[in-house]
């Protein structure tokens, strides 16, 4: 009987260090999951109020002369990837394109085309500009871009002008995704509040942009903590993949002078 004896040993011992591996990989991906979530809360920094969710909204003049506004199917993606990100961690939102007293903002796309983006920098961030050839200025003018941001080029460079730092894009080669976040102290004592932007020269660049955000908080915490950020990371558009070799370009300087 030594061996039936024994052999219920190892069997116990085998169930013992099984059960036992399995506890573990069960506590460390519930740890990974509560620090993730953990990091996304610290970044975004909101306080208990609703998040108000912005997103590009284009305009075209029909032949008759009316306007027609429409969203994107890129654009969709962008605001259901910020959606994912939002109720992963159980924060209220609502969705509006115009802009209010909300004390919590996320908003999606640039300022060509989300007004409360345009908004915001015109007043704060004026030194950015985006670059593109002469041919295109009569496209943007026929759907009401605010021309202030943009600087038209005789030779066609197209690009981001950030402060004193020059991105250039190549059309379907190469574009730039964006990430800004405001806290309470860039906002006079009356309208304190916590905004974040995101956004890309193409609509790939949104998509991406809210990709990052989506998976990448840890990285922007250790990086930036939970102060105000201004900062870019480059696209490749030939595969529409974010190019992780050169990192995250940070012109929080350039744009909190």
């Amino acid at each position: 009987m030594d061996w039936f004896v024994r052999f219920n040993n190892v069997i116990t011992i085998i169930s013992f260090v099984v059960n036992a591996i399995l506890i573990v990989k069960v506590m460390e991906k519930g740890y990974a999951y509560f620090t993730k979530k953990r990091y996304v809360k610290k970044v975004l920094g909101y306080n208990k109020e609703a998040i108000q969710i912005s997103f590009s909204v284009f305009e075209k003049k029909e032949t008759d002369n009316t306007n027609t506004n429409f969203v994107t199917y890129s654009g969709i993606v962008a605001i259901n990837n910020i959606i994912t990100l939002l109720t992963n961690i159980n924060y209220k939102f609502y969705l509006s394109e115009r802009k209010n007293e909300a004390k919590n903002e996320m908003n999606i796309g640039g300022f060509y085309a989300n007004k409360i983006v345009n908004a915001y920098f015109i007043q704060y961030f004026a030194n950015f500009k985006y670059l593109t050839g002469n041919d295109r200025k009569e496209v943007y003018e026929k759907h009401y871009a605010d021309m202030r941001m943009f600087q038209f080029t005789e030779d066609g460079t197209k690009g981001f002008m950030v402060g004193d730092v020059f991105l250039e894009v190549a059309d379907r080669i190469t574009d730039f995704a964006f990430f800004i976040k405001l806290v309470e102290s860039d906002f006079n004592n009356d309208n304190e509040k916590t905004v974040h932007i995101v956004f890309g020269g193409t609509a790939i660049g949104t998509i991406k942009a809210t990709e990052y955000l989506l998976q990448h908080c840890k990285q922007i915490y250790e990086m930036y903590g939970e102060k105000h950020y201004f900062f870019a990371l480059e696209i490749n558009l030939l595969d529409n993949s974010i190019n992780y070799s050169r990192g995250i370009i940070d012109l929080t300087n350039e744009m909190f002078e």
